[in-house]
């Protein structure tokens, strides 16, 4: 019986582990590449948001003295420090890794 809940946890831990990646290109010159990552944060198993990412808010500091952006990718993970947080907190705490790349142009 414990080894069959062993396989099972495993598995579900395999189910879980994943990335999303939304690549947009475009063909501008390029100035500059940005790369920045942070963290998204639920409480309750994902049911209270705390703090969410907002893609313009980092894209628009990026592009600030800039003509746009082009190439730009936005990444989640659950990566094994996420895992680590949510399984010491029993799901209190739930959380993903966002990194947002691209570059700005002229």
């Amino acid at each position: 019986m414990e080894k069959l809940i062993r396989i099972f946890a495993l598995v579900a831990l395999l189910g879980i582990a994943g990335c999303a990646t939304l690549p947009l290109d475009s063909a501008r010159d390029q100035v500059k590449t940005f790369l920045v990552q942070k963290q998204a944060i639920w409480l309750f198993w994902g049911a209270i948001p705390v703090s969410v990412p907002k893609v313009d808010e980092v894209v628009g500091t990026e592009a600030a003295s800039h003509s746009g952006v082009q190439n730009l990718k936005v990444t989640t993970e659950y990566t094994f420090i996420n895992f680590l947080l949510g399984a010491i907190t029993q799901g209190a705490i739930y959380s993903q890794t966002v990194t947002i790349e691209g570059q700005v142009y002229d």
